[in-house]
Parts: structure tokens; sequence; C-alpha cells
């Protein structure tokens, strides 16, 4: 009887494990979906600024690169390889990793506001 019981918890555990994993993995997709997405937002982003500050737009399209790339790498590898990455650079190169943060949150609501302004000036508020 121990045995069938130690058999049972340890099948589920093991089912437990498989679902973690499962979830896990789902929400690494949706993680480099969502990624993906802002990353095309920042170029936009940073196509509407080309023609007023070249010089930083040609910055927010490298952050844009560089939001693609851990999109991919976020599909491409295990969630501990890619906290071990996010550690090594937040001890590295911890204003890198800051300043990436602060650069992502300006573009994300530059974006957002001119896409803001858009919708108020658009056909809707016309018929209002």
């Amino acid at each position: 009887m121990v045995q069938s019981e130690a058999a049972g918890a340890a099948a589920s555990t093991e089912s437990l494990k498989d679902s973690a994993a499962q979830t896990a993995d789902q929400q690494k997709e949706t993680g480099a979906r969502q990624l993906s997405g802002i990353a095309g937002a920042v170029h936009a982003a940073a196509d509407q600024l080309q023609d007023q500050l070249p010089r930083a737009a040609t910055y927010i399209h490298d952050a844009a690169e560089r939001i693609d790339h851990a999109a991919s790498d976020l599909r491409d590898r295990n969630l501990s390889e890619i906290a071990d990455s996010m550690r090594r650079l937040g001890q590295e190169r911890p204003l890198a990793l800051f300043g990436g943060a602060v650069l992502a949150g300006f573009v994300m609501t530059r974006f957002l506001k001119s896409a803001h302004d858009g919708d108020e000036h658009g056909p809707a508020s016309e018929r209002t």
C-alpha cells in the first residue's frame, strides 16, 4: 500500500511538473509574441521621429532590434537560460539594463500617446 501511494504521489508530481512546463512554454510564447509586437511599435515610433530627431530614431530602431532579438531568444531558449542572461547583464552592465528600460518606457509612452491622439481625431470623433 505504501508503494502504491508513493507511486501515485510520484505520478502526481510528474503530472504537475508537466503541466507547469506546458504553462511556462505557453507563457514564453505569449511573451515572445508580445515582445515582437512591442518591437514593431518601437519601430513605428522611431519612424515618426525620423524627420524631427533622426539620430534618436536610429537609436530607437536599434533598441527595437534588440527587443526583437529578445523575442527570438525567448522563443529559442529555456527560462533558466534567459534568467541567467538577465542576471549577468544586470551585474555586468546595470546602467545598460536601466537605460534600456527607460528608453523602452519613453518610446512606448510616445507611441501610445500618438495612437491615442489619432483615435480622438479619427472618423469616430467626427460623428459625435
